[in-house]
């Protein structure tokens, strides 16, 4: 199996727009929601939930695309020591 240097950075440019709409919906619609402590005023469960699963998807999004990158970069190292 042969991977492509441009199927891997299709998906970096995939993992980059999930991403970037994750993260500017989290900032849009949840940015005052914060993990309940004792001194703050209890947040809305699903507020809670829907920030924690923003965040999630930001956090896969960036290691998928970083990952991405080093196959990328290895790939191409490859391909230019074979040359």
């Amino acid at each position: 199996m042969q991977v492509s240097i441009g199927a891997v950075l299709k998906l970096f440019v995939f993992a980059a727009i999930v991403f970037a709409v994750a993260f500017g919906l989290r900032r849009m619609f949840f940015w005052d929601v914060v993990p309940v402590s004792w001194d703050q005023e209890p947040q809305s469960l699903w507020a809670l939930g829907a920030a924690f699963l923003l965040r999630s998807l930001e956090n896969i999004a960036s290691v998928v695309a970083g990952l991405a990158l080093i196959v990328a970069a290895a790939l191409r190292l490859i391909r230019w020591r074979a040359a």
